[in-house]
């Protein structure tokens, strides 16, 4: 699965516009980076955390944000267990 196959299922799943989806994801894989990099300085981020920072820099409605993210999740989860069989 590549990632215009990810955003396209998570557009289809969340209700919302493909480029809206991709726009969110682009900024999760960006707080992701950030909340990686605090981890190993001991910070201590949450899902609510990384949600805030999400929405902040699309500037999209924090429910859009939480549809596309659960959605991406879900999508993932899917693609990864698909490849990992012993997940299953």
């Amino acid at each position: 699965m590549n990632k215009t196959d990810v955003i396209t299922k998570v557009s289809q799943k969340s209700g919302i516009a493909a480029d809206i989806c991709e726009k969110v994801i682009k900024a999760f894989e960006d707080q992701a980076g950030d909340a990686l990099i605090g981890k190993f300085k001991g910070d201590k981020n949450n899902r609510a955390d990384m949600l805030a920072g999400v929405t902040e820099k699309t500037g999209l409605a924090l429910e859009d944000c939480e549809k596309v993210l659960t959605a991406f999740e879900e999508v993932f989860g899917t693609g990864l267990s698909d490849k990992l069989r012993f997940f299953k």
